[in-house]
């Protein structure tokens, strides 16, 4: 078979989209026959440049470089692989040299700037409450002026003003910035001696304004995910959210896991440098739109508080997480961390103070530590399952008298990654599935019921406990053979195929394959047996004998998914729905409640001294737990009482 005959595969980051381009098609083509909307002024001529791309994999098997990309791009940027969309083609003459090797597999990175794409990031949760008790206060002082017979000090009067005042703060042993300092004279006599002074913890004076701006006094609370990213700006006054902005991590350039960034960082201090240069922008851009949502300067937020997997966590910091990604898997220091935030390059007050949650392990991070502040799961009576699950899942079982938590590298397929039709919530993916158990036709919603381009999460998981329903697949995961003639399963170049629906190129249907099938086998496997290792562990280590009678799911995907189709293929344990808590962005809320109580800073120490880490794929009968996890549950029509009209259905072997 000639390579134009051969199916080129085409990666689109961080859609997590894949497509299939033809000889005749260019990039630009390409993303909009699927549906990928992305801004051009020309429409695809090649007269505005900005269709810019970033070819990550596959750069020796495309055309030369156009006189049009030669004026737009210098040749640095060309060597690490920028093109515009439309002027760039495979080369199908370079790929003939393969013989008849598959072609490899391209991999495109799309800048968040090029994009229309509307995404479905989940910014909200359950939030439990918190008192309001932050880090930063605000005080304003009528200060007397000076005076022949009464010269005293600027500072001198400002620390009278204070005791003579009715605030109750005590900064008889007040420390003062030195910038802070510089600006007191004029700051001073700008609003004839009325001044409002910025605390930080209550005795260092960080910033001092004219007249009394005690209401301009705000906090910003940072979800770094692997692939998205949070920020809430909070009024540290009364705890008011007044702006919430996320985006996609543009870390995904350079790695769609944490494990690639590990060893893109791990090389060199340039890859490092790259990691956190491109993160602090998208965060100094989020700063910037919450604040203009506001309508405030950047300049009256005085502190962030950042979680984040450990991974994100180190780059944050410019810390090489190198060490993470190798045996014993360790991270640099786990305790959290107070710094200025102008050495983090974060545009906030240059004083401002940025303090960064406890990591727990090197693959369990702050975020699991704000799942646990916001989710109260230390209070519980009831034994608790906690999930959250995002490009990794973290697993936290406990009470008020016993935790322990560990990871599982299954977050991934069900953000998309590694399913052939798989895609983030976006516009246009299918969340949710329904197949009729007679005529095996399928039912569907998408988001923002946009024709449909692809399959996100909560409709992976729908389509697999559908097809378990009306015995499509076995408990195996494998199709039933004898339905192989029904007009729903077709036959493609990777086997058999469920057809789920015609896509808006009816070239390339969206479909679910055995391979996707499998991987969604082993995203719940991990997960269940993950659950299990860590039950085992405290019951032989701790004696517990309790089974788990509550679960909270964190996470976007845990947010979104059905929570009978997730107990029903095995990814969760068997208990009544209403103990299922769906509690939104966890980790988000509790990086939120560490900025208004600065008790829970002192909560979140306490939590990582007593929690216990189980480094779930070393364990002994991992395993074994995770070959047995693999299989789907034997349907059971007592706990799923809505699936009556199916019990004519033999059991699935």
């Amino acid at each position: 078979m000639g390579t134009k005959e051969k199916n080129v595969i085409v990666d689109f980051e961080p859609l997590s989209r894949r497509a299939l381009i033809l000889p005749d098609k260019n990039m630009y083509e390409l993303l909009i026959n699927s549906g990928i909307f992305i801004r051009s002024l020309c429409g695809g001529l090649g007269t505005c440049g900005k269709c810019k791309i970033l070819v990550q994999k596959g750069q020796n098997f495309l055309n030369q470089p156009t006189k049009i990309e030669l004026d737009s791009f210098s040749k640095e940027e060309l060597r690490k692989g920028w093109r515009l969309a439309c002027q760039t083609r495979v080369s199908y003459d370079s790929l003939e040299t393969l013989k008849d090797q598959n072609p490899p597999q391209f991999r495109v990175f799309l800048p968040e700037e090029l994009l229309f794409e509307d995404f479905k990031i989940l910014t909200s949760g359950l939030n439990k409450g918190v008192k309001i008790h932050p880090n930063i206060k605000k005080v304003f002082l009528r200060v007397e002026k000076p005076s022949l017979d009464k010269p005293f000090s600027d500072l001198e009067r400002i620390q009278t003003a204070f005791k003579n005042s009715t605030n109750t703060i005590d900064i008889s042993n007040f420390e003062i910035e030195l910038n802070t300092l510089k600006k007191i004279p004029d700051v001073l006599r700008e609003k004839k001696h009325e001044i409002t002074l910025t605390l930080l913890n209550n005795r260092r004076i960080i910033d001092c304004e004219p007249g009394n701006t005690l209401n301009a006094n705000f906090g910003v609370a940072i979800d770094i995910g692997t692939t998205t990213i949070v920020a809430y700006l909070i009024n540290l006054n009364n705890g008011k959210t007044y702006g919430v902005a996320s985006c996609l991590n543009p870390q995904t350039a350079f790695g769609e896991d944490v494990v690639s960034r590990i060893t893109y960082s791990s090389g060199n201090q340039d890859g490092l440098n790259q990691l956190n240069s491109t993160l602090m922008k998208a965060l100094n851009d989020l700063i910037k739109k919450v604040c203009n949502k506001a309508n405030i300067s950047a300049s009256n937020v005085y502190e962030a508080t950042v979680v984040g997997n450990s991974v994100m966590h180190h780059i944050f910091l410019s810390i090489n997480p190198k060490y993470i990604g190798l045996s014993p898997y360790v991270p640099a220091f786990q305790h959290g961390m107070d710094i200025n935030a102008e050495k983090l390059h974060l545009d906030i007050s240059k004083q401002g103070n940025v303090f960064v949650l406890p990591v727990i392990a090197g693959y369990v991070g702050a975020d699991t530590i704000g799942v646990m502040l916001s989710s109260q799961i230390d209070n519980e009576d009831s034994f608790t399952l906690a999930l959250d699950v995002g490009t990794n899942g973290e697993i936290i079982i406990g009470n008020k008298d016993l935790l322990a938590t560990g990871s599982c590298a299954a977050g991934s397929a069900l953000e998309g990654a590694h399913i052939s039709n798989g895609m983030r919530a976006a516009t246009g993916a299918i969340d949710s599935i329904t197949i009729d158990p007679k005529t095996f036709e399928v039912s569907y919603t998408t988001i923002k019921n946009k024709s449909p381009i692809g399959i996100c999460g909560s409709g992976l998981i729908d389509c697999v406990a559908e097809m378990l329903k009306v015995n499509l697949i076995s408990r195996s995961g494998t199709f039933n053979k004898t339905l192989l003639d029904n007009h729903r399963l077709i036959k493609t170049q990777k086997g058999v195929e469920f057809l789920i629906t015609e896509s808006s190129d009816p070239t390339h249907p969206i479909t679910i394959s055995q391979n996707d099938i499998r991987e969604i086998q082993m995203a719940k496997g991990a997960f269940f047996s993950g659950t299990r290792i860590i039950m085992q562990y405290l019951r032989e280590k701790h004696n517990y004998d309790g089974e788990i009678s509550q679960i909270f799911l964190a996470g976007a995907f845990g947010n979104y998914i059905n929570k009978e189709n997730a107990k029903f293929i095995g990814m969760i344990p068997d208990i009544p729905n209403e103990f299922i808590y769906q509690i939104g962005n966890a980790a988000g809320i509790g990086a939120q409640n560490a900025l208004l109580d600065t008790d829970l800073r002192e909560k979140a120490h306490k939590l990582l001294n007593r929690t216990h880490y189980i480094e779930i794929a070393v364990e002994e009968n991992f395993q074994k737990e995770f070959a047995n996890a693999m299989y789907f549950p034997h349907m059971n029509l007592d706990l799923f009482p809505s699936l009556e009209e199916y019990k004519h259905i033999p059991k699935r072997y």
